[in-house]
């Protein structure tokens, strides 16, 4: 799992309260108001790849994980549960929570450096089909993402499973390291420790019967339920999922994903019949819990979010309309650059292409203040290195070296003085950016750019899904970053597009040269999904390829010491930083709604954290 792309829209919700209030009714009267059967949650554009090898947004993995078994699970603070199938108690907050699921997981370290992860399933665990997992569920659900035509988010392959590069490359006929003991029980040997590895097991297991060809599955005869090499057939079902989760997945139309309980859900039958998930714009989320029409949603916590919500419920966050529930969110809003589309002479590494990356990423970062003010207020912070604020790995403003986020010039010294007004600080990154202009080969006469250097432009496109309103705090900064570029001669034309999969789609192709995201990130740091040069996401991303960055990030996934995982990895973000592909934004909270009218919110699962929302224990919700 690791750093799942994750991507999230990052879009406004600047509602009058007026205009909240006037769409009040009785939500019996309203022809889109929810049944007594049916859980309606607002959610924002999906892709249409419902798929847990395949999905591309967060929305998606939303729906997948009502949908989906997964093989191991995590607690309220992110940590891996070991004991599912026994049942594990930790504690939070003050409370024993007992957590459970479907398989145990014991890890051992071996003498001679390798390490085993011996996994016993849960007996009779069904899928919604009726059928009951088995350990070739489980090894046909690693096979396919550790094929060597696989591209999807997941990384497994990158782990050091004996036999894989083998594998991969042709040389073996089966991966020698995933060992099938019996009908309920796997080990999978690694050639030497891992600190993600526990992370990444923690995979979907789908039906092989369904996703795969158990004509085309015999262990012994190293056949593991698709021809290798052909992940054609797991792909034909990518619109339409089918697992073992509390839900199953009926269809996706008209904008709206449908959702039916799951009657042999090995938790227990849901209390709810179906969940809805409707697409709609940002600010379609709030009027939707003022209208009735919408029982739970997560909208875009803002200084006017908070206004609407309070002005709703008659001065609180927590009232008779909307229950609010705060966690601090895992990702991050950033601007990223691709390499590959932004830079001189088809280099995308050379000192000449970051420096014109540099020249964009140096304007852009000095507007993100007055931006992510201006939207959050204290619901969000301007954070400097691409990472979350909420990771143990995140630089720290009192770690030596700590500095804000392309604040040097082209000779290394800083930008800014402290105290330094904010006009000044604008004019002197744009000073700075000239620099840096110049240092591309560009000429700049005058105060202005005049030429570009071969195969560089007088100008780029940046991509921000603000669904035509133009309202996020990027957009402010993107567009205060345009403006002032523009008097320098340099052109950066902002695209607001009114539908977010038209974004994910332009950065998935790679086609996209600046786009404004989010990054969605679970507990453990590992960099490799976006920043290696084998890394799934990085490839359609930001093209970073970089011989020590990779070195780095294999030697951080080695080592159990936190300590000097995070010194790895703030070398690691050094060397990010240098290749100036990605401007990190903000860091803010996450916000769920619900309505007190529709859901009996005694019946949430309690705490809710950044690791454990309400879809977590969702057979126990009740509709009153």
């Amino acid at each position: 799992m690791k750093r799942l792309q994750k991507i999230t829209a990052l879009v406004a919700v600047f509602v009058l309260c007026a205009a909240l209030l006037a769409g009040c009714g009785d939500q019996n009267n309203n022809a889109d108001a929810p049944k007594n059967d049916t859980l309606v949650v607002g959610t924002l554009n999906f892709d249409g790849k419902f798929s847990p090898f395949f999905y591309t947004n967060s929305y998606e993995n939303d729906i997948l994980r009502l949908v989906h078994l997964y093989l191991l699970d995590t607690d309220r603070e992110g940590a891996v549960i070991l004991q599912g199938a026994t049942g594990q108690t930790r504690p939070y907050n003050g409370t024993d929570y007992t957590y459970t699921g479907i398989a145990d997981c014991a890890v051992t370290e071996n003498p001679d450096g390798s390490v085993f992860y011996d996994i016993t399933l849960r007996e009779n665990v069904p899928f919604s089909d009726g059928t009951i997992l088995d350990i070739d569920d489980v090894i046909f659900s690693l096979y396919v993402p550790l094929d060597p035509s696989y591209d999807g988010a997941m990384t497994l392959y990158s782990l050091p499973i004996a036999g894989l590069q083998e594998y991969r490359q042709g040389d073996a006929r089966s991966i020698s390291g995933i060992q099938r003991i019996d009908d309920m029980r796997l080990r999978i040997v690694l050639t030497e420790p891992s600190a993600t590895a526990i992370y990444d097991l923690a995979t979907a297991v789908v039906p092989l019967n369904y996703y795969g060809n158990e004509a085309l599955y015999d262990y012994e005869n190293q056949m593991f339920g698709f021809t290798k090499g052909d992940l054609s057939p797991v792909r034909a079902v990518t619109t339409s999922p089918r697992g073992g989760g509390p839900y199953k997945f009926v269809s996706y139309t008209g904008g709206t994903v449908t959702l039916e309980a799951n009657d042999r859900y090995w938790k227990g039958k849901p209390n709810i019949r179906y969940i809805q998930f409707r697409e709609g714009q940002e600010a379609d989320k709030i009027t939707g819990m003022v209208a009735g029409t919408i029982d739970i949603t997560d909208p875009s916590y803002s200084t006017e979010t908070a206004k609407a919500i309070t002005s709703a419920n008659g001065g609180e966050l927590s009232g008779a309309v909307m229950e609010t529930v705060l966690t601090p969110n895992p990702g991050y809003g950033y601007v990223g650059i691709n390499a590959k589309n932004v830079c001189v002479a088809n280099d995308p590494g050379s000192a000449a292409s970051k420096s014109l990356r540099k020249a964009l990423a140096t304007v852009l970062a000095v507007y993100r203040d007055v931006a992510v003010d201006s939207y959050y207020g204290a619901f969000a912070n301007v954070i400097h290195y691409p990472i979350s604020d909420t990771s143990w790995a995140a630089p720290r403003v009192t770690d030596e070296g700590y500095r804000t986020a392309f604040s040097i010039d082209r000779e290394g010294n800083p930008i800014f003085t402290e105290n330094m007004a904010a006009e000044d600080r604008y004019d002197a990154a744009l000073q700075a950016a000239l620099g840096y202009f110049e240092a591309a080969g560009y000429k700049v006469e005058n105060g202005r750019v005049t030429a570009a250097p071969e195969g560089a432009a007088m100008g780029y496109e940046v991509l921000i899904g603000a669904g035509g309103t133009g309202d996020p705090p990027p957009f402010m900064a993107l567009s205060l970053a345009s403006d002032a570029l523009k008097s320098i001669g340099f052109t950066l034309t902002v695209t607001d597009l009114s539908n977010f999969s038209e974004l994910t789609n332009a950065v998935n192709a790679g086609t996209a040269e600046l786009f404004s995201m989010a990054w969605g990130a679970t507990p453990d740091p590992d960099l490799y999904q976006v920043y290696h040069s084998e890394g799934s996401s990085n490839e359609k991303t930001y093209f970073i390829k970089d011989d020590q960055l990779d070195e780095l990030i294999l030697l951080a996934r080695q080592s159990g010491d936190q300590t000097y995982r995070k010194s790895l990895y703030r070398e690691c973000l050094d060397i990010i930083a240098d290749w100036a592909v990605e401007v990190p934004m903000y860091q803010r909270q996450n916000a769920t709604v619900f309505s007190p009218k529709r859901v009996d919110l005694s019946t949430l699962t309690p705490d809710m954290t950044t690791f454990w929302d309400w879809e977590n224990d969702i057979q126990n919700l009740k509709l009153k």
